[in-house]
């Protein structure tokens, strides 16, 4: 009999031993299970391509919190987290991404319809500034017409400016994790970049962006302010572009065509700032051509120099056999209508500031300046007529002074 009951209490105990151990197997394998299932959700909003998979992430997130709340504190105190906290956390992650894909969107339709906006205010600038250059031939200028010519140009200028940040947007929104991403990617991570191209159609939106700004060169007449800033502009998103164009080019090695599109914008970006170039130089040039003074063109710093050491050293040269007011007239043509009043305080600190002149191809030049005034205007002249001039006044007062005094001494008389 005590046989039995100690038999009967064995089996008792080991059902429950057998009971709690798989009660523990359960509830482990039940943690296990969520810990596997959140992580990965937290894998794949990192990885989402689409704002159709962060929607079906959403999904199955909200289908986990709720599967697994009876089991709220079993988990708390297996993992060592706050349930609700570890929902919210993922939920934000989750909102974030999907922010992501609802900006490109957004920045996608919003740049295609400026695109053709800015291509419109191009035409009617093109045809505008015929009509000026008509009206400005005429003795009657039609204000009306220049008012409205100025209207778009600062309307162009508001929308390229517009659209540039809007495709810069798209760069960085779409290639900010790509551009970090060290070493070679694999398979996985080439496809995602081509889907996060495609969807931003960023090649076509880079190369438009270059050619709208190379463009509004053409069609308006651009003041140094605005050199000024587009050249920042190009700088700013050119620096971008070398970070992102190499990456690109490995990831779309074996794609010709679209290797052939990142090396294009490579030749889009040397030509735009070749332009700019080309033009900041091209409006000094014409400043002197403005004032009929036969400087050779030039196209750098040196180039500067060299042009006009040798206009200076030709005028030095024919001092003398032309005319002295010729000569002279030439010298304030070139110092005080030209170089000293915008060469020097306007173009001259922009050109140094880009990398265009250097403060050596200045110093060059207004050294051979100064040689070039003590063939003309010496100083040492210059005052001796300034002393003459004053001596003459002072005398002239003396004399004023003591007639007035023989005066005053006849009447007392």
């Amino acid at each position: 009999m005590k046989l039995n009951k100690f038999f009967f209490l064995t089996l008792l105990f080991t059902a429950f031993v057998l009971n709690q151990t798989s009660l523990a197997q359960s509830d482990r394998e039940k943690v296990n299970n969520f810990d596997s299932r959140y992580k990965q959700y937290e894998n794949a909003i990192k990885n989402a391509a689409s704002l159709a998979e962060c929607n079906v992430i959403a999904e199955n997130i909200e289908k986990l919190k709720t599967e697994f709340a009876d089991s709220k504190t079993l988990i708390e105190k297996s993992l060592q987290i706050n349930y609700d906290d570890a929902f919210s956390k993922i939920e934000r992650a989750l909102e974030v991404r999907k922010g992501d894909f609802t900006q490109i969107v957004q920045l996608t339709t919003e740049v295609g319809s400026l695109k053709d906006k800015v291509s419109e205010l191009s035409q009617q600038n093109e045809g505008l500034i015929v009509q000026i250059k008509q009206l400005q031939i005429q003795s009657n200028k039609d204000a009306q017409a220049i008012a409205s010519l100025s209207k778009l140009v600062s309307q162009l200028k508001a929308n390229i400016t517009q659209r540039d940040e809007l495709v810069r947007g798209i760069v960085d929104s779409l290639l900010q994790e790509f551009v970090k991403t060290p070493g070679t990617l694999n398979e996985a991570e080439k496809q995602s970049v081509f889907k996060k191209v495609d969807s931003g159609n960023l090649f076509f939106n880079i190369e438009r962006t270059i050619s709208d700004n190379v463009q509004f060169m053409k069609v308006t007449q651009t003041t140094p302010e605005d050199l000024s800033k587009m050249k920042e502009q190009y700088k700013d998103f050119n620096k971008v572009w070398r970070q992102v164009g190499p990456k690109l080019a490995e990831v779309y090695l074996n794609r010709g065509d679209k290797a052939a599109q990142i090396t294009n914008i490579d030749n889009m970006f040397a030509d735009w700032n070749a332009r700019l170039n080309e033009e900041m130089w091209g409006q000094v040039n014409k400043l002197f051509r403005n004032q009929k003074l036969a400087i050779l063109p030039f196209r750098s710093g040196d180039q500067f120099v060299n042009s006009v050491n040798s206009f200076v050293d030709d005028e030095i040269k024919n001092y003398g056999v032309k005319s002295s007011s010729e000569s002279k007239n030439t010298f304030y043509a070139f110092t005080d209508s030209v170089y000293f009043k915008t060469v020097q305080p306007v173009w001259v600190p922009l050109l140094i500031e880009n990398n265009m002149m250097t403060e050596a191809n200045k110093d060059s030049v207004e050294k051979r300046i100064a040689v070039w005034k003590e063939q003309v205007a010496p100083s040492s002249k210059m005052n001796w007529v300034y002393i003459g001039g004053a001596a003459i006044i002072i005398f002239l007062v003396i004399a004023y002074f003591l007639k007035g005094k023989k005066k005053i001494a006849v009447s007392n008389e």
